[in-house]
């Protein structure tokens, strides 16, 4: 999820041996330390010990780079990325080839879809909406986004009297800010998640304000919504997948505890329930850093994956959705409400 950059003042360290590094290798190492939301999972001591050993034989600035991977690796942090000198840096996880064969597609898919909001009256009285990633940046953008989603919100809400379908199978994150403004109106005017650090403490909330969102108090869009009538109990079901991740998992959890909803799918991707802030070292060096878990209306920690109420494996159908298993079965569930 994107959050305020936050700038980190470091001594600037001398130009290392084998090759330049904006800062002290150790400073950066001891911020990934100390403030890992995954801190308290792991044996630091093995960590500092590898490490170390393999800093001492690195020979090149991708070498260094390698030896932050191998930490983000033993954190078992797939979420957090070290941008340097415009590359990635990061641990992905790996897949069986068995898995790429459908999870590939799936997940090209979810990035030729992003920023692409799709609804439709899917049957008489239920409406369908596709959440897809985001990539906005600017404040303008953000609220363009939060307002169209918003908008096509309100428009299907005048044919949805049995409810409304959420698809977050194509969501793969971005920015999460626009995401729950726009569908606020399903969410309604209180807090919707928390997010928590490595000993489980409350640090911050998300609310919903007369569409509004708020992270810890900090605004972060302003659009205009339909605000009556209150739409925060109407059946809903949720949908999600093996690529809804990051920010596509923070809209999943802020629709978990609210009255009248329904999750099927599959679980999310795993480990990217996190969190994230952007820090700045310099110029060419963010870290883009997994530092909180988040937590749902109930205060439930999700540390992994969201999972669904009703497990569907099916194969997905974009195309022709009323044939779309997962869809015939939310369809099933808001005619029997």
């Amino acid at each position: 999820m994107k959050r305020l950059t936050i700038i980190i003042v470091l001594t600037i360290n001398q130009t290392i041996g084998f090759g330049q590094f904006p800062i002290s290798v150790d400073s950066l190492y001891t911020f990934i330390k100390f403030n890992s939301i995954h801190k308290t999972t792991v044996d630091w001591k093995q960590i500092d010990k590898s490490f170390y050993d393999q800093i001492q034989n690195a020979k090149s600035v991708n070498d260094t780079m390698n030896c932050f991977v191998t930490v983000l690796k033993s954190l078992k942090d797939v979420h957090s990325q070290i941008y340097f000198n415009n590359q990635f840096f990061g641990h992905y996880p790996s897949f069986h080839d068995s898995i790429m064969v459908w999870l590939k597609p799936l997940n090209d898919k979810a990035i030729s879809e992003t920023n692409k909001i799709y609804t439709q009256n899917i049957v008489k009285e239920i409406g369908y909406v596709r959440v897809p990633s985001s990539r906005v940046f600017t404040s303008e953008q953000i609220n363009n986004f939060a307002q169209s989603l918003a908008d096509s919100i309100t428009s299907l809400l005048n044919n949805s009297s049995k409810g409304i379908i959420i698809d977050l199978r194509l969501n793969g994150g971005g920015n999460i800010y626009p995401m729950l403004s726009g569908l606020s109106e399903l969410l309604g005017n209180q807090t919707v998640a928390y997010e928590t650090d490595a000993n489980d403490n409350i640090v911050r909330t998300w609310e919903i304000k007369n569409g509004s969102f708020f992270i810890g108090g900090y605004r972060t869009t302003n659009i205009k919504v339909k605000t009556v009538p209150n739409f925060d109990n109407l059946p809903i079901v949720v949908i999600i997948g093996p690529v809804t991740k990051s920010a596509g998992s923070m809209v999943a959890i802020a629709f978990k505890g609210r009255p009248n909803t329904y999750f099927i799918g599959t679980p999310t991707a795993d480990g990217y329930t996190t969190s994230n802030g952007y820090f700045q070292f310099a110029s060419n060096l963010t870290l883009n850093f997994a530092t909180n878990y988040v937590a749902d209306r109930n205060k439930t920690i999700y540390r992994t994956t969201v999972n669904p109420d009703l497990i569907l494996q099916e194969k997905d159908n974009f195309d022709n959705l009323l044939s779309d298993k997962k869809i015939k079965v939310a369809i099933k569930w808001l005619m029997e409400k």
